[in-house]
């Protein structure tokens, strides 16, 4: 496929280099006249291609031969490498591949090379979308994508620099498609990028950003269940995979679907400088606080928000469908947090019963711990219907969190401290952990009090102590 070049690359300078052209984002060739030059050996398009990457600057005879040969080079490397070079400068003409001590440099011109093309027109996209212009950010963003030919480097499998370097461009690339993503949200083009995304996704399971954009895509596509059941999946996924949670803008757009947030759905055309109504793209918006181990902390952020909540709207907030939103909210909490104390029981049955070591089952109970952090954080920023009734049941949640958190902690600390799986000794029981586990217990007897009757008005389900 032909590169046609960027309007910003001089046609008179061009003309005067022979219509010079070179390729690395897909496979690796050198154009000249608008034919390829004929490097069929492997070794000099090697050469040739971690010359590009450096270009316009000497790559020492020291650095190429690791690139090319890697830790145990021939005996004839040197005299090889000068031989690659001998027919580089035949095919791409004697001023183009530059000896300077202490190795080589491969001269290349303004936007001769694709990958600087490519970056141009990146950077001008992320110009463009920063300054309001989505619909030229996309179309700058999406000729960038079109120079991209293939995996780059896939070639040059058994060569040193080939991975690294390929899975590096491979990176820019989703970054760039990422953008025009981001780009095309903003216009509006929600529902023609879902089938995009769901392949984008597929294909990188571990980035994020692509997980977020296609959260926000079926949010705005009126399906929010498959979007909160998007996250729910990728809090597994990244829970299992790296032991992580997720990143707090995911967490932000999550709570934000939760409270049916207005400005989701806005940014449907160009954001203009002037528009103060524009949502703030994601990744710019501030991070929420952490709420971890500092559970009081989290008991006031909520009473904070509580009190926001009730006070500052200027009206009555205890209608039966904020009532509802409220109920089906904390419904949604209480069957993570069931999650949460099945994987306790298991992990520390398990550590019992010698079915699981002791440090796997701390590592499992490390892993509950991270998931009520990401709870208290819900709940923290979740809006509280104006009554007696619901403030209550709220600030009992609370509690009772950090009262099983509490009980979570007793637990890490006596697996941390054996050696080997059993139930524990005489000399060291759980008397600390059980008497936490009681606390906790009745502080969920005060809050299914509360809540269960709030829930009997919706036709939920009812809950005990016991489950959660």
């Amino acid at each position: 496929m032909a590169v046609k070049p960027h309007p910003t690359a001089s046609k008179d300078v061009r003309s005067s280099l022979g219509l010079l052209e070179f390729r690395v984002l897909g496979p690796v060739e050198a154009i000249v006249a608008g034919q390829p030059v004929p490097l069929p050996a492997a070794k000099p398009r090697a050469l040739l291609a971690v010359l590009l990457l450096s270009r316009n600057r000497v790559v020492s005879v020291d650095r190429l031969i690791d690139d090319l040969w890697g830790e145990e080079p021939p005996d004839t490397a040197t005299k090889a490498l000068q031989g690659y070079v001998s027919q580089l400068r035949k095919a791409l003409g004697p001023d183009r591949v530059v000896t300077k001590p202490p190795g080589y440099s491969l001269r290349v011109e303004a936007g001769e090379l694709d990958l600087d093309r490519f970056e141009l027109l990146v950077r001008e996209g992320r110009e463009l979308h920063t300054a309001g212009d989505s619909k030229a950010a996309a179309q700058r963003l999406g000729e960038a994508l079109e120079l991209w030919r293939g995996t780059p480097f896939a070639e040059f499998l058994a060569e040193p620099f080939a991975r690294e370097a390929g899975a590096r461009l491979e990176d820019t690339r989703l970054a760039a498609l990422e953008e025009r993503i981001e780009a095309d949200l903003a216009l509006g083009r929600h529902a023609r990028l879902l089938p995009e995304l769901e392949e984008l996704v597929a294909h990188e399971p571990l980035r994020e950003r692509p997980r977020a954009q296609l959260m926000l895509a079926l949010y705005r596509s009126g399906r929010q269940a498959d979007a909160l059941e998007l996250y729910r999946r990728t809090r597994e996924t990244l829970s299992e995979e790296l032991g992580i949670e997720p990143s707090l803008e995911l967490q932000e757009l999550e709570r934000r679907m939760l409270q049916h947030d207005q400005t989701l759905e806005r940014a449907r055309t160009p954001a203009r400088p002037a528009d103060d109504s524009a949502p703030i793209p994601l990744t710019r918006r501030p991070q929420v606080l952490v709420l971890a181990a500092l559970a009081l902390a989290a008991i006031a952020a909520v009473i904070a928000a509580v009190a926001l909540t009730a006070g500052g709207s200027g009206k009555s907030t205890s209608g039966s469908g904020e009532l509802r939103s409220f109920v089906d909210k904390l419904e949604g909490f209480l069957v993570q947090s069931q999650e949460g104390r099945q994987a306790v029981a298991a992990a520390v049955g398990g550590a019992f019963s010698c079915k699981l070591t002791p440090s796997v089952a701390l590592a499992r109970l490390d892993r509950v711990q991270r998931n009520r952090q990401s709870l208290l954080q819900q709940a923290a920023a979740l809006s509280v219907p104006n009554t007696q009734e619901a403030l209550r049941a709220s600030d009992l949640l609370q509690q009772s969190v950090h009262a099983s958190f509490s009980a979570d902690g007793h637990y890490s600390d006596w697996l941390a401290a054996r050696k080997r799986c059993g139930p524990p000794d005489k000399s060291r029981d759980l008397k600390a952990a059980r008497a936490a586990d009681r606390t906790a217990t009745r502080t969920k007897r005060m809050f299914v009090a509360v809540f269960d009757p709030l829930a009997s008005r919706f036709h939920q389900r009812t809950w005990t102590a016991g489950d959660f």
